[in-house]
């Protein structure tokens, strides 16, 4: 093991120097979501153990698909579970388990469950399993978030679902890429499934299911299953090859950052980084400061940290996404002097000769000094943080740094002590900000109370495909004006495999393994050598 764990310092040495390089284009390879490989010295692959494929499986947390919290036991659902619809990575819905749906004002929908599908003990899938499945999740902390509209749902018959929302939503079905189980299973440990693939008895390996419509163009008959825990054993497998494919995140703090001889398939989420204002904060009851910030942060430099695996985003929505305008977005890109020009013109002077600007009330003059609010342990989180800091400093505006582990991250943030605060959330894919910006809303940290804008929103939501671009439109530009928070990026996740062993793939957010059947994979491409690990 002293080898594996030599490989690993100096992966992790040259990581922290060199990071990812930035996104291509889609152009660059022969996957449409290929955005580069890693960056710096080839380290060459180690001890190739087989001659199979492999994924990191973890039975000591949850296999079913709803309820699954780890990343290993989600790529694995992929394979096992269909979701009702797929979106795809421009936010777009595709039929899958469900084929077609339909709605009068966006309060009542009515889905048809597609012919064909059927469960691996040969059940024939039905819109009970659909409704079953939808009614569960929205119960599960996996899901429950993004499906807080749905007030009821419920099969009218064995085609047809019928769901009825709490509001207006136009945009349902872009929230339903979700996995089906059979009815009744939800409490089992495998629940269950109807998708390519199949557990073995054994349940260390997956097998095509022959019914499935795909099942003839599957790229491999066999997937086998095997447990590693931990960063450093995880990285160690998959360097080793025991293991061959896996997610990972860059911005999160379990960030592996895996780079020797691989490729790295970037795909878009809706996991968005963005700035909230203090509504009590003294400093930013000023309309004119707070708008600033629209001006005030490098979002390029934020994407920099992620080394290229995020995209800037001026506007609460998803760039990927047709309703991202981007020419209204750009009159919001960073620059020095825009926020220097608003200060001056807001009356924001060095008045008493100490280097940083006051705001002058009379004959008081009130000092400018603004708390940040950030969590600790993401580093890329705490660099923006920096950067921005010395940004202001330059101009004038003293800003502090206040960077907390998370718990005290999260009590300094519910309770208003700050300023401002770097905050991250994860939107669904109609990038509902209700939840973020009504009065009331869990998490509406800045205390924002705009009846307007409760109405721009609805406006968005309930809008027809014609009028959905305008809406969003006047959506954001509200919120860019008020200056209620101030987007900065939206993530982009990884799906990592050896180099050249898989082509074809095309991740998404929500079904990394979506359109396996159209992969080719080639394991003999993995290098060979004896395998040291085995005990």
């Amino acid at each position: 093991m002293s080898r594996i764990k030599s490989y690993i310092a100096l992966l992790l040495a040259l990581l922290t120097l060199l990071p990812l390089a930035a996104c291509g284009t889609a152009d660059d390879d022969k996957d449409d979501y290929i955005k580069g490989q890693s960056a710096g010295k080839e380290l060459g692959q180690t001890a190739a153990a087989d001659d199979i494929f492999t994924l990191n499986c973890n039975k000591s947390y949850s296999m079913n698909p709803l309820t699954a919290t780890n990343t290993n036991n989600q790529l694995v659902c992929c394979l096992v579970y269909e979701n009702i619809v797929e979106v795809d990575n421009s936010f777009e819905v595709k039929p899958n388990v469900v084929s077609e749906w339909s709605t009068e004002d966006g309060s009542r929908w009515t889905l048809k469950v597609a012919s064909g599908h059927t469960f691996h003990n040969g059940a024939s899938l039905t819109a009970t399993d659909v409704a079953y499945s939808i009614q569960l999740a929205t119960h599960s902390e996996r899901f429950r978030a993004r499906l807080t509209c749905i007030a009821g749902c419920s099969a009218s018959d064995s085609e047809t679902v019928v769901i009825n929302l709490a509001k207006k939503n136009m945009m349902l079905p872009s929230l339903l890429s979700i996995p089906v189980i059979q009815y009744g299973t939800g409490n089992q440990p495998y629940p269950g499934g109807s998708g390519p693939y199949q557990y073995a008895e054994d349940y260390n390996s997956l097998t095509v299911y022959q019914k499935h419509k795909n099942a003839a163009t599957m790229p491999l008959k066999t997937i086998y299953l095997k447990a590693y825990v931990g960063a450093e054993e995880t990285m160690s497998a998959f360097a080793d090859s025991l293991i061959d494919m896996v997610l990972n995140d860059p911005s999160s703090t379990t960030n592996i950052g895996y780079g020797s001889a691989n490729d790295i398939r970037g795909f878009n989420t809706t996991n968005m980084h963005y700035i909230v204002f203090n509504s009590s904060s003294t400093n930013f009851k000023n309309d004119v400061l707070r708008f600033a910030m629209n001006y005030a942060f490098d979002r390029d430099y934020i994407v920099s940290q992620l080394g290229g695996y995020a995209t800037a985003a001026n506007l609460p929505i998803n760039p990927a996404s047709n309703l991202y305008n981007e020419s209204y977005a750009k009159q919001f890109n960073y620059g020095l002097n825009k926020v220097q020009e608003m200060l001056t013109n807001a009356g924001m002077k060095d008045y008493d000769g100490d280097g940083f600007l006051e705001i002058k009330n009379g004959e008081e003059l009130i000092e400018i000094d603004i708390n940040l609010l950030v969590y600790s342990g993401s580093t890329v989180k705490v660099n923006a943080a920096k950067k921005f800091a010395e940004d202001m400093k330059s101009l004038g505006l003293q800003v502090t740094v206040n960077k907390q582990d998370w718990s005290n991250y999260k009590k300094l943030l519910e309770a208003g002590n700050y300023d401002m605060c770097y905050c991250e959330v994860r939107l669904g894919g109609d990038f509902d900000l209700s939840k973020l910006l009504s009065a009331g809303a869990s998490l509406n940290y800045g205390a924002v109370s705009d009846t307007q804008l409760d109405e721009l929103i609805a406006a968005y939501l309930a809008a027809n495909d014609d009028e959905r671009k305008t809406a969003c439109g006047n959506m954001c530009a509200y919120i860019a004006n008020k200056a209620y928070i101030v987007p900065l990026i939206f993530e982009r996740h990884q799906l990592v495999s050896h180099r050249g062993v898989v082509e074809g793939a095309r991740a998404n957010e929500n079904n990394p393994l979506c359109g396996i059947e159209n992969w080719t994979v080639k394991i003999e491409n993995v290098k060979k050598s004896e395998d040291t690990t085995k005990d």
